[in-house]
């Protein structure tokens, strides 16, 4: 309760301030000039104790400002773990690339590292036969990064990933233009 009436107290000071200074501000726009004097008791014994226990920083990730920020990370949610340790896990910002008829992509707990226990599952449903012909586009997955990817000429990036498949495959991995028509680099793993 203290506390409640703690804030009160200061919220209708703050309130009386507040009317003050609105008052003082429109008379001075009338031209009459006035002068004004504020006093604040800062005395010990009207300071509150702050906890011995109270240390150390605090940081609150406000849009991306750590992930994708200070932490220079251009792949969002990289692990496949944005919806914590429940699988199936939420994959966004990752799209597929193809339609659902020639991809089924979700998350399980396959991963070969004990840190990321999650894995992502790609079923590719289409191949290069006429019968069943993939996209011109291709199958797979993106990632938008966070608001864009700032891929910048000259510079060498390191992607790493581990693949498991029961069959031999040719896979291509790209960055691209945000509109995803200019191929900017591109590796061909087989």
């Amino acid at each position: 309760m203290g506390v409640q009436r703690a804030s009160l107290h200061h919220a209708l000071l703050l309130l009386v301030v507040c009317v003050l200074c609105w008052a003082l501000s429109s008379r001075c726009a009338e031209g009459q000039s006035q002068t004004g004097q504020l006093s604040v008791d800062a005395t010990p014994q009207n300071a509150r104790k702050i906890p011995d226990k109270m240390f150390g920083i605090f940081f609150e990730e406000i849009n991306h400002a750590g992930a994708g920020g200070l932490w220079a990370e251009l792949v969002s949610n990289r692990g496949f773990e944005a919806g914590g340790p429940n699988t199936p896990s939420n994959i966004d910002p990752w799209l597929i690339i193809g339609d659902e008829s020639s991809i089924i992509v979700g998350t399980d707990r396959t991963s070969c590292f004990e840190r990321n226990p999650v894995a992502l599952r790609m079923q590719v449903l289409c191949n290069s036969k006429r019968t069943n012909a993939c996209p011109s586009g291709g199958v797979g997955v993106y990632n938008p990064g966070y608001w864009g990817m700032n891929i910048e000429k000259g510079k060498v990036y390191k992607v790493s990933l581990h693949i498991k498949s029961s069959d031999t495959l040719s896979l291509t991995v790209s960055l691209t233009s945000s509109d995803g028509l200019q191929k900017l680099a591109a590796h061909t793993i087989t």
